[in-house]
């Protein structure tokens, strides 16, 4: 169940139906540019209704790239300045520069698949989309880096969070007691339901995550995803004070944020935005 907080965020989301909501941790930083979006403010129909950012779905190209560019222009970020991931459920990581920009949105990938984006170079929006799976945020304010990761389940047995570190100390020399990380909405232990054979490789790979699981009355896994990964957050050397949890369960609220589960596989994504500003 959400806390109070959670509860009353969720219920300003559904009285105004904004197209993106702030990241608790990143928000604190005005040198950002970020959120993640709802389903509210676009003009996709049917189970792509409405803010529909995914252009690999049955629903109408077109309708996503104005979907696209309602955003931009909520945001005051063009199109040709927002980089889109292409994933696959692994944990590769694209270092962006000056010359992805556009790519996925406005102009053609020269990358393959990526479900991690990271950068230091302002002005330019990382795009990462979900549909239950874990955003993560992570942002070095010393080195003025950023990184924007999915993780799925498989992400997450992976180890993306870990990578994500990784990226930024190979890249930019980031130390870990530096960066801010913050989880994003995502379905949660009491929907995420899993059997025997998913739990058993999480329980193989890290013996400690059994604890981030119980059985439910059916005899399945509700596994704590979160849980997962502020454990490996904290193995890698991300201070426990700097990562900030998020109490939203996308599947739960399905009315206000896409959900594969909560839909029964057929729905749009929404997506994870993260820039740091120019500076004048």
């Amino acid at each position: 169940m959400p806390g109070d907080e959670a509860r009353e965020l969720l219920r300003r989301i559904r009285l105004e139906r904004p197209r993106i909501i702030d990241i608790p941790g990143m928000m604190e930083f005005p040198e950002l540019v970020q959120g993640f979006t709802t389903r509210f403010g676009g003009v996709s129909s049917g189970p792509y209704e409405s803010l529909n950012l995914n252009f690999f779905r049955e629903d109408d190209p077109s309708r996503v790239m104005e979907n696209f560019r309602l955003l931009s222009e909520e945001l005051g970020v063009s199109l040709g300045d927002m980089v889109l991931s292409k994933q696959v459920h692994g944990c590769r990581i694209l270092r962006v520069d000056d010359s992805h920009r556009g790519m996925g949105i406005v102009r053609e990938r020269s990358y393959g698949p990526v479900d991690g984006l990271t950068t230091d170079v302002p002005g330019i929006m990382l795009v990462t989309y979900y549909a239950d799976c874990v955003p993560l945020y992570f942002y070095d304010p010393s080195r003025k880096a950023i990184c924007l990761s999915h993780s799925g389940w498989k992400g997450t047995l992976a180890d993306m969070a870990g990578e994500s570190v990784k990226a930024m100390q190979a890249h930019y020399n980031s130390r870990p007691e530096d960066i801010r990380v913050s989880i994003g909405p995502h379905i949660r232990s009491c929907c995420f339901e899993v059997g025997d054979d998913v739990a058993g490789m999480f329980y193989e790979r890290y013996p400690w995550s059994e604890r981030s699981a119980r059985k439910s009355r059916e005899g399945k896994w509700m596994l704590d995803l979160e849980d997962i990964i502020r454990e490996s957050l904290l193995t890698h050397g991300i201070q426990k004070q700097n990562i900030y949890g998020c109490q939203i369960c996308t599947k739960c609220e399905s009315d206000v944020f896409f959900s594969h589960r909560g839909s029964g596989g057929r729905t749009g994504t929404g997506a994870a935005l993260l820039m740091m500003r120019r500076t004048t």
